[in-house]
């Protein structure tokens, strides 16, 4: 297990994942969040928002250090433990072939045995894990334009989390 470590795929965030994002419809990279083609538990920004009126777990990601397991009910199992490394990556918008930008790393702090009840848009019914605290790293230290093979050793495919092993997990930790 001590090779063992999580990616997460969260949405694109232009406020280093502490803010709403600033003027969401004049960056492309918010297309995830304005489209939500994925079907996510968020809600998107409305046309014309200086700061994203919507609301999505990615706002708050480096202010509250959580993130709750998929689908809404399940928990993370015992896979998932303290100290574990967590690698953070957002969608590109190249096509056909998805890429991937790892943005940030973190160490996993605690895992809930409990689905959260507080009523927050977010973290009602999920059970969360949490991170050590971090900042996402300088746009210029982002490792972009990496494949699927590169981030989880074989096609991501749906959910926004993976467990990876061995190689990918020194790759990444090499990256950022």
């Amino acid at each position: 297990m001590d090779d063992m470590a999580l990616v997460i795929r969260t949405l694109y965030n232009n406020q280093n994942w502490i803010a709403p994002c600033k003027e969401p419809y004049k960056d492309s990279l918010c297309y995830f969040s304005i489209e939500n083609k994925c079907k996510l538990d968020i809600t998107p920004p409305k046309s014309g928002d200086m700061f994203c009126s919507g609301s999505c777990w990615e706002r708050k990601l480096c202010k509250e250090y959580c993130w709750g397991c998929n689908p809404k009910g399940n928990f993370w199992g015992k896979r998932t433990v303290k100290g574990m490394k967590v690698f953070l990556i957002f969608r590109q918008l190249h096509k056909p072939d998805t890429l991937y930008t790892l943005w940030g790393k973190t160490l996993v702090d605690s895992v809930d045995n409990f689905i959260d009840k507080s009523g927050q848009k977010g973290k009602d019914g999920y059970a969360l894990m949490h991170f050590k605290p971090f900042i996402a790293a300088p746009r210029n230290k982002w490792a972009s334009n990496l494949t699927s093979s590169n981030v989880v050793g074989n096609l991501f495919g749906n959910g926004n989390y993976r467990f990876v092993k061995g190689n990918i997990a020194t790759l990444l930790d090499s990256l950022i």
